[in-house]
């Protein structure tokens, strides 16, 4: 069986939302909007579209693993600075020299 509670919180939380803001949005009290989300009572599909559209994603969204879920835990996260970058950088350098010596050492 799919659970799409949790995945509903998951990405109402990723949107910042509240229990209170997404009830408040469908019509229902906030303890009807958990019970959802703790997957303690049957969805309709015309709910499942309503959460969809408040959270601004598709329905498919809940279904799929959560590695091709549409919504990302860093959407709120800002760009790299450029210290990131050449941080990275340095550390995917590091990485490949130690490949490169593991490499050489697997030969021997």
């Amino acid at each position: 069986m799919i659970s799409i509670g949790p995945k509903i919180r998951k990405i109402r939380k990723i949107k910042d939302l509240s229990l209170e803001n997404m009830a408040f949005e469908l019509g229902i009290t906030t303890s009807a909007y958990s019970k959802i989300e703790r997957e303690e009572c049957n969805i309709s599909i015309k709910r499942l579209e309503e959460i969809a559209r408040i959270l601004e994603v598709e329905v498919i969204d809940f279904f799929r693993e959560p590695t091709t879920t549409s919504v990302s835990d860093t959407a709120n996260t800002p760009p790299a600075t450029k210290n990131d970058v050449e941080t990275m950088v340095k550390m995917i350098q590091e990485l490949i020299l130690e490949i490169s010596f593991l490499r050489l050492n697997r030969q021997k």
